[in-house]
């Protein structure tokens, strides 16, 4: 679980300073940097999710 706040604070902290030093609109940056970590946890699991299929295949 800490390692999935740390991943989570991590990716908001560089998805906001980036997108704040690009359009440096406070309310869209805090939106980017709050998106960003949701989209990586939903990719990532469903990339685990797919490889676990895939290695449970039997093989042919």
């Amino acid at each position: 679980m800490a390692r999935s706040i740390k991943f989570a604070a991590t990716h908001f902290s560089i998805a906001f300073s980036m997108s704040y030093a690009v359009n440096q609109n406070l309310a869209i940056s805090t939106l980017v940097g709050m998106a960003e970590p949701l989209c990586f946890a939903i990719g990532r699991t469903a990339a685990r999710e797919a490889h676990v299929g895939l290695s449970a295949a039997p093989a042919a």
